[in-house]
């Protein structure tokens, strides 16, 4: 996608506030610039780019401001504006101000799909940054929605457990009723906002895994009443190959670009992000860039896994840490405004697992079991007898579905080789959670 420069303000929201760091890291790679380069068109050092686009600094110096600004193009016009911004047409979960991390390409990728498809599924693992990136995303198209956008939780709905009908309304009530906070009044003397078939948003259904077929039939309803409409979903599984645009968000790389520290590497550059460069530990942690590389790959690149790590490093050391493993009952936070299962490693997992019929289950325990991490269809496969188990389905038919839920993962560089997602065996051996009967909650 070619965006020229004053598109890039749009689509920016219409008004850059130029100290905001991530709209400091947009505009960079909107112009197309590394961060060595921006430092060379503005005098600064990379190390203070750095910092400002990882929300290091809070509150920069106004110097440093007018340098970026321009070096940037930003005109006095635009700037005026940017001190002065409209209130944003935003309703619901807010985009978080700290700048993205990983590849600009790929998120603009993104951003494309979602402006030229009515409805958008980001699908991954739990803690892989759906959520993240579906708001970073929705901030940078808003500018193309007349009504804004509206960014509606549904983790705290109840399982569909075969009532997708009652969770299709709870869709819908909440939907409709967020969506008419902020809409311009209806007809004269009624005081009530007007929400017709021209109705111009976009929607951000977030965690939707636990209600499939409710949301699903509330997507098509809202696509039916609501023509110029797009919708932007958020699960851990797959829901529809029919219906708009399935994308996969991927864990954050390891790699650092080629001649780049390794603090460049986007992983390890948002676990320094959220150590935090005030605290004792990020002075020594510059000197243990391959600990905390090395970490980061255990906790598989997903981001909400390193911001536990470092928020455990308030209390325990990064050596120690990778000696223990790390174990999923380090990876937990007090953050409450969290829901209950994203709060810690173990309770995300067991979310994912709690939605499986009793043959996954069974299935991921014995995948469990293996002695290797990384195993073959033939090693689950292996001595089953469909003479003893007429009734049950032939583990190979389940494997589909697991991948679909992110708790399997398929191996890029060996075609039909997988492995559980980070610390999956870890939590089925040692969750004591008994495998449902028959009739409980069930994948599909």
């Amino acid at each position: 996608m070619t965006l020229d420069y004053t598109d890039g303000f749009a689509l920016l929201g219409g008004h850059l506030p130029v100290w905001n760091s991530r709209r400091f890291a947009a505009l960079r790679m909107q112009r197309g610039w590394t961060q060595e380069e921006l430092a060379e068109y503005s005098g600064l050092s990379v190390r203070t780019i750095r910092n400002l686009e990882l929300g290091r600094v809070q509150n920069p110096r106004r110097s440093s401001v007018d340098l970026l600004v321009n070096a940037l193009g930003v005109t006095d016009e635009q700037q005026q504006c940017a001190e002065s911004p409209e209130p944003a047409r935003w309703r619901g979960l807010q985009a978080p101000d700290s700048a993205l991390v990983g590849s600009p390409s790929a998120h603009q990728q993104l951003v494309h799909t979602v402006r030229t498809h009515r409805l958008t599924t980001f699908l991954g693992p739990g803690g892989v940054g759906k959520t993240r990136m579906a708001l970073d995303v929705a901030a940078q198209v808003s500018h193309l929605f007349r009504d804004g956008v509206e960014a509606v939780e549904l983790g705290d709905l109840d399982p569909e457990d075969g009532r997708h009908g009652e969770q299709t309304a709870a869709v819908l009530e909440r939907v409709r009723r967020q969506m008419a906070r902020g809409l311009a009044p209806g007809r004269p003397g009624t005081g009530t906002p007007e929400i017709g078939p021209d109705t111009d948003m976009l929607l951000v259904l977030d965690n939707a895994e636990h209600i499939p077929a409710g949301v699903m039939a509330a997507t098509r309803e809202l696509q039916a009443a609501f023509p110029a409409v797009h919708i932007i979903i958020t699960t851990r599984r797959r829901l529809t190959e029919r219906m708009g645009a399935n994308r996969e968000i991927q864990p954050l790389p390891l790699e650092h670009p080629p001649g780049e520290p390794l603090s460049r590497a986007p992983a390890v550059e948002l676990f320094l992000r959220h150590v935090g460069s005030a605290t004792p530990a990020a002075t020594e942690l510059e000197k243990d860039l391959p600990l905390v590389a090395e970490l980061c790959r255990r906790l598989g690149g997903l981001p909400r896994y390193i911001e536990f790590a470092a928020e455990c490093l308030r209390a325990i050391p990064i050596r120690l840490m990778l000696s223990y493993g790390p174990t999923p009952e380090m990876l937990w936070s007090n953050d409450h405004a969290l829901l209950r299962h994203q709060r810690s490693v173990t309770d995300s997992i067991l979310w994912s697992v709690d939605l499986l019929s009793k043959d996954h289950r069974l299935l991921l325990e014995r995948i469990a079991a293996l002695p290797s991490r990384r195993f073959v269809l033939d090693e689950i496969s292996a001595g089953y007898d469909r003479s003893a188990h007429p009734e049950g389905p032939n583990p190979l038919t389940l494997v589909s579905d697991l991948l679909d839920t992110s708790l399997l993962l398929p191996d890029p560089a060996h075609p039909y080789h997988y492995r559980l997602a980070p610390f999956g065996s870890e939590v089925l051996l040692r969750s004591g959670r008994p495998t449902p009967e028959p009739g409980g909650p069930a994948l599909g």
